[in-house]
């Protein structure tokens, strides 16, 4: 039987360098954030997983690369067979858009 979800090495580097000008007139760097990086899993059809971890260690993160709300800048994802990345651009990604959802947690 084929995952449902498989994810394979996923990254997600922000640009979190000041504007460019800036960054010219004080001879600084661009700067980087690693929010993922390697994270890798697969979901079989009817299982759950959970993503746990501290504040600020990319669950989020995963999830929106999931979802298709950010691009992979490197790895895989593929949900039911597809290229969840490359599918996500086409019409027919509109029909996968439609068996994913994300909900959020409101605490209040």
């Amino acid at each position: 039987m084929t995952a449902l979800v498989q994810a394979h090495d996923l990254a997600r580097t922000f640009d979190v360098s000041p504007p460019w000008l800036n960054r010219v007139l004080e001879r600084k760097p661009r700067v980087l954030l690693h929010a993922v990086d390697g994270v890798s899993f697969s979901i079989e059809r009817g299982k759950t997983l959970a993503l746990v971890g501290e504040s600020g260690c990319g669950k989020s993160t995963v999830a929106r690369l999931l979802v298709g709300l950010y691009a992979p800048t490197r790895g895989g994802l593929q949900f039911d067979g597809q290229d969840a990345h490359a599918a996500f651009k086409t019409a027919e990604g509109r029909k996968l858009r439609r068996r994913i959802q994300m909900i959020f947690q409101d605490p209040y």
